[in-house]
């Protein structure tokens, strides 16, 4: 009944790896916690995406993980989960809060009884409801409950191959999305359409979803770092914004590119091959044992030079697999150096007065040159429409 063509042993293997580095910590279990919109650690080890309700999986020291789901997804969980039990739960069910009265639904106690935790971490920490919070205390103990975003990130941050080739399928598709958008763009059109375009494209062509919601921002629009399309009607001379991704058997890709229509002003090109220069910069630096501070530190003291030191809002790249940005970013304050198989999408926003842009591309590293995943356009792309 799975979608998913990875193998069962690849889910398994997650999980064990938590399991033993569970054994040299205090903890007796992890709690992944995902939601509709954020559903990439549950996802990551149990196959399943929530709707309307949140959702987790208990990792316990020794034995069987569990995905603890809301009252209403029941047949819907045994036809997507990996993990063969799945436990109901008030505390997950959807946000206008029903009762359902008369459900058998287990209790903070029974679960982590079940799964011998006395000692719980949370993944997901920054984004975990107070509600929830505040039941798993009343269980347990405040004192007997941390943040475990570091423990998961020592098992998700490098990507298996099976993973990166998703990756690579979801930025083909992409490619797809944004390809239709250079053959049907004409002045008049309003963001929204542009953005549909888009997104079906990519669906009609093998993916399972988008990977966000799409973007299209012109104009004054795209100065926005994160948007959603209006029905704003695009014009010739002014950038054109698009951020297109698709999602692959769970794994989001990206490809951000700045259109613009009919004769391009001389200080908007300017600004545009700026960006453009700090992206491939940015793949350039991109390899196995370099510092990734001195990647965002280089890169932005070449946008510095240019004159838009102030059109930087974040540093050059971040993370990608589940989610089209995952931890961690690179910036000029990272402490981390890059390792192969990390994936990142090379992610070059620059922003001033009433126009601003993306460039946009995911990379593997490797020892050497990184792996691109897309360079698909990557250009100036100027239309004469």
């Amino acid at each position: 009944m799975f979608n998913s063509s990875i193998i069962a042993e690849e889910f398994s293997s997650r999980i064990r790896k938590v399991q033993k580095l569970l054994q040299k910590d205090p903890r007796d279990g992890v709690l992944v916690f995902s939601t509709e919109s954020e559903p990439y650690g549950v996802r990551y080890f149990a196959d399943y995406w929530p709707s309307f309700e949140t959702t987790g999986v208990l990792i316990p020291r020794e034995g069987e993980a569990s995905l603890l789901i809301g009252p209403e997804s029941l047949t819907y969980a045994k036809g997507h989960s990996r993990l063969k039990n799945i436990i109901r739960m008030k505390d997950f069910r959807e946000s206008s809060q029903p009762d359902y009265p008369g459900s058998k639904l287990a209790t903070w106690e029974e679960v982590l009884a079940q799964h011998k935790i006395k000692k719980l971490g949370i993944a997901g920490w920054h984004m975990f409801p107070y509600a929830i919070m505040h039941n798993l205390e009343a269980a347990i103990s405040k004192a007997n409950i941390s943040d475990a975003d570091q423990l998961i990130r020592q098992v998700t941050l490098k990507k298996s191959p099976v993973e990166q080739a998703y990756l690579r399928k979801a930025a083909k598709i992409s490619e797809l999305g944004f390809k239709a958008v250079l053959e049907q763009i004409r002045p008049g059109m309003t963001e929204i359409q542009l953005a549909g375009i888009a997104a079906g494209a990519m669906l009609a062509n093998g993916a399972e979803a988008t990977g966000y919601p799409i973007w299209c921002c012109s104009g004054p629009n795209s100065i926005q770092a994160i948007s959603r399309p209006t029905h704003r009607k695009v014009k010739r001379g002014e950038i054109i914004h698009f951020s297109v991704g698709a999602k692959v058997e769970g794994y989001s890709a990206s490809l951000g590119r700045p259109v613009v229509l009919g004769k391009c002003p001389v200080e908007t090109k300017k600004f545009l091959q700026v960006g453009l220069d700090a992206e491939n910069q940015t793949i350039d630096l991109m390899q196995a044992g370099t510092p990734a501070s001195e990647v965002a530190k280089k890169v932005h003291t070449a946008i510095s030079k240019q004159g838009y030191g102030k059109a930087i809002l974040y540093g050059p790249a971040h993370g990608c697999g589940q989610m089209e940005c995952e931890y961690p970013f690179i910036e000029t304050s990272s402490q981390f150096i890059l390792e192969e198989d990390m994936t990142f999408m090379v992610d070059i926003f620059l922003a001033q007065d009433t126009m601003g842009f993306r460039f946009e591309d995911g990379v593997i590293i490797r020892k050497g040159e990184p792996e691109v995943l897309s360079s698909y356009k990557r250009k100036l792309n100027i239309l004469e429409v």
